[in-house]
């Protein structure tokens, strides 16, 4: 590539290897919330205490290992998300000098300037996500087969650490999985759908090989994380709907008539759509509640979403409310800076809490994005649906896996309205990112028509 177009893409390239100069700077040696400094202590002393992701905790004890700490983390968190961005000038033949321009006006985004060194589970997942999308697209768009293969498997990887790092993230593979099958149609239908199969099951493999790989030695399946996550849902929604004044609680009242009074008298006071810790607030309700055998809890949250939908769904929309539109930003943790756990575990790691000058000075650069689309959720969700429809119009190869990122993103984003338990801004960080990147796509290369050969072709 030669020209303005080539000087283009040169100056997108250094926009981004400042932007991760700037972020490392910023945040090193990384941002650690009590999720974050409890998977530390997991990973580094190969024990398993939490519900968080076992492989969180594993890929954090890997890099503790060859460097005490969080620093080669965040680098490679960095790396991950700036890395795939740099990739995408790759799947277009040309490069627009409105790409370096929308690149460094997403770096300004605490997102993009901050988030990278936040050590948390959803900002890895985030990345591997958009990382394998990007490697997907790559693949897609190579007319030399070895490298397509390659690519396919690396974006399965990526893909199958994403759904370990957020269970609901594997929503991500079947979006992807379609891009694989739509790409590949115009060679036969028989075959597309095979490679998609085929790469489906790739992932599911890798999943499962992941999944063993970062249990520590000498704990065996399963993995009790996953139990422990569906109860406090499950008891969260069956309060919620207490709260409501919308379910008997017929099947605790069989156990114990005590338990069933305890819990609708709690209830309207210690619920809140915005989060479940609240329930633990009140003593008296989480004796109550921690009373409850888990298959009895499992038959009244059963009950209340097969025999009372509609006060099921009040609950749950409610929720996703909080977790989407986040009405009151500053509740919903919309940054973490510093250091902060518990002491014991500090101590473990022989860490010390921190909230220095800089932390200070990162957190007052977020206030000047709250309350604003910059940093809502549903404005990026909107994004991401533009994003998707003017991809599908084009559709390149690269368009679709592409396009299917911007599915995958709406998709987990929806999932929410199931599982959500509280209203962290992290947790649907990757819609944000997602939109982020299918705009800097588009400014790539934005001319919407598709070449005249590729369209003879009904491609």
């Amino acid at each position: 590539m030669t020209g303005a177009a080539g000087l283009a893409r040169w100056a997108y390239w250094a926009v981004l290897l400042a932007g991760l100069a700037l972020m490392l700077r910023l945040n090193l040696p990384g941002h650690l919330s009590v999720d974050s400094v409890l998977a530390l202590r997991e990973g580094r002393l190969h024990v398993r205490d939490t519900w968080n992701p076992a492989i969180y905790s594993w890929l954090l004890g890997v890099f503790d290992g060859l460097r005490p700490g969080t620093a080669l983390a965040v680098v490679a968190s960095g790396l991950l998300l700036f890395g795939a961005w740099a990739a995408m000038a790759f799947l277009r033949p040309r490069t627009s000098w409105l790409a370096p321009i929308l690149a460094v006006g997403a770096i300004a985004l605490p997102q993009v300037a901050i988030y990278p060194g936040i050590v948390w589970k959803d900002v890895w997942f985030a990345e591997s996500a958009i990382a394998g999308f990007v490697v997907l697209a790559l693949s897609l768009g190579s007319a030399v087969p070895a490298a397509r293969w390659a690519g396919l498997a690396l974006a399965a990887l990526l893909l199958a650490a994403a759904g370990l790092l957020r269970q609901n993230g594997l929503i991500l593979a079947p979006a992807a999985a379609l891009a694989i099958a739509w790409a590949a149609w115009p060679r036969g239908g028989r075959r597309a759908l095979a490679l998609a199969a085929v790469w489906l099951a790739a992932v599911a493999a890798l999943t499962l090989a992941l999944s063993v790989a970062a249990k520590p030695q000498g704990m065996g399946p399963p993995d009790p994380a996953g139990a422990k996550g569906l109860r406090i849902l499950e008891t969260y929604d069956v309060v919620g709907a207490a709260a409501h004044g919308g379910l008997p609680l017929a099947r605790i009242d069989r156990v114990s008539p005590e338990l069933d009074d305890q819990i609708r008298a709690a209830a309207p006071a210690d619920y809140s759509p915005e989060r479940v810790d609240t329930l633990g607030g009140d003593p008296r309700l989480d004796r109550a509640l921690g009373k409850v055998p888990g298959e009895v809890m499992r038959a009244e949250w059963l009950d209340l979403v097969l025999h009372h939908p509609e006060t099921y769904l009040a609950v749950r929309a409610e929720v996703f409310r909080w977790v989407f539109a986040t009405p009151v930003i500053d509740r919903c943790l919309p940054v973490h800076v510093g250091i902060a756990g518990p002491p014991a575990a500090l101590a473990d790691l022989k860490m010390q809490p921190r909230r220095s000058r800089d932390d200070i000075r990162l957190y007052n650069y977020v206030t000047w994005f709250l309350d604003t689309p910059a940093y809502s959720h549903v404005a990026y969700a909107a994004v991401a649906l533009a994003v998707g429809l003017v991809l599908l119009w084009r559709r390149e190869p690269a368009d679709l896996a592409m396009a299917g990122l911007m599915a995958g993103a709406l998709g987990f984003t929806a999932s929410f309205f199931v599982i959500s338990i509280a209203c962290d801004y992290r947790y649907l960080y990757f819609l944000d990112m997602a939109a982020v990147t299918g705009v800097i796509y588009l400014a790539l290369d934005p001319r919407l028509s598709r070449p005249k050969a590729r369209r003879r072709a009904g491609r």
